[in-house]
This record gives structure tokens, sequence and C-alpha cells, in this order.
């Protein structure tokens, strides 16, 4: 298992080759500062010095002592691993990573290079089974093309930590009806259904206190 990246290594009283530890955190803040090339099993081969990875599942060639996560930096001369900590962000192929602890996923924070800004809006799948992407933002779009069959989350923001997110539901012509997850937990026990006039508007407001394992949800009726 490799060392994690932080925190950076300390001077213990007596070293007589400071320049270990000197070299070893320049290294780790290298790798925690440039931008990373992208996720692979094994080095691209004409590697530069700088050159940042983060290691693939299957580690291979100049990555097989690393394990699945780590981050991985070229100092000319050979490869240099450590393993991320919860927390971390890293700019990866253009695209803000954060470290959840079990994987890297897109940042969800506000702004940044390759980040989320919370406050877009995105639409989503008109019926069947709807996919929500958190790290797209809060805000989401359905506008009913037929019946939907449940709903799906990806890129939460991590163990231990909530989110909120508001689904403006605009019911088709026909009148379509929405399933919602068992993991939506409703005041009182109720489950709310979407308005059945034509064009009508509902919306979803859901919240978790537990990365998704349940929802706390409430449905508002019939703003047209």
């Amino acid at each position: 298992m490799s060392d994690p990246i932080l925190p950076l290594a300390v001077w213990a009283e007596g070293t007589l080759q400071n320049d270990i530890p000197a070299n070893d955190n320049a290294l780790r803040n290298e790798a925690m500062s440039r931008p990373c090339l992208g996720v692979a099993d094994d080095a691209a081969g004409g590697d530069a010095e700088g050159d940042v990875w983060i290691v693939g599942d299957t580690p291979a060639g100049a990555f097989a002592t690393f394990d699945e996560d780590d981050i991985a930096i070229f100092d000319g001369a050979g490869w240099h691993a450590w393993a991320p900590v919860e927390g971390l962000r890293l700019v990866v192929a253009d695209v803000r990573k954060v470290y959840d602890g079990a994987a890297w996923i897109d940042d969800p924070s506000i702004g940044g290079v390759g980040g989320s800004d919370r406050s877009t809006v995105s639409a989503l799948a008109t019926s069947g089974s709807v996919a929500v992407d958190f790290s797209l933002g809060d805000y989401f779009t359905l506008a009913l093309a037929g019946n939907v069959s449940g709903f799906t989350f990806s890129g939460l923001p991590g163990a231990g930590k909530g989110g909120s997110l508001m689904i403006r539901i605009t019911q088709d012509s026909t009148a379509r009806t929405v399933a919602w997850p068992a993991s939506f937990k409703w005041a009182g026990g109720v489950a709310g259904a979407v308005s059945t006039a034509s064009g009508a508007i509902d919306v979803l407001a859901i919240t978790t206190f537990d990365n998704g394992t349940t929802w706390v949800a409430t449905l508002a009726k019939a703003f047209a």
C-alpha cells in the first residue's frame, strides 16, 4: 500500500540527510500542484519530468508497484507515487477532481477549473429510469414525455456528506406518472404525486444527510 501523500514528511531531530525529506516533500507538492494528464494503468512512454498521472485499476509496467488511485509523478529518472487523501483536489485532463475517500469524482464545489457551477440548470431524461448526476449542479428540469420508473444518483459528494437538489417537473399533454425511489422519505410517510394537468409544473426538493442513502423529499405542486 502506498504512503499517503499528506501529511508532508518532517525533519526528525538529529537528521543527517535533510535532503531526503526535503526532496520527498518537493515531489509531493509538485504532484499535487501540476495538472494531471489523466488516468492510466501504465506510463505512456516518452515521459517528461513533471508528468503526473492517476494510477488506473490495473497497475502495470512502470506503475506495477503502485495502487489504484495513486498520484504518480515522473522526476526525470523514475516514477514516484503516493495514495490520495480524502478531500484532495487535482485538475485531471482539464477537469477538476476531488478524492472522496474511495474514488476520484468530479469536484462538486462551486466554480474553478473543471468544477461545476452549482447554479447550473441541467435537463434530465424524460421517461424511464432517470439518472441524476449530482456533480452537474443543484438544479434540474424534467419534461415528462413518458412515465418515470425511478431515479438513480451519481456524483454524490462522498461519505459523511449531504446535499440538496431541486427538480422542476413539467407534465406532458398526456398525464404521466412518476415513481419515487424507496430512498425518498416523505413527511407523514405519504409520498407526493405529480400534477396531472397538461403543462402543470411541480417542483421536487430533496435533501440527503447521508450521501444519498436516504432523501428527505417535498413536492410543491401546480405552479401552472
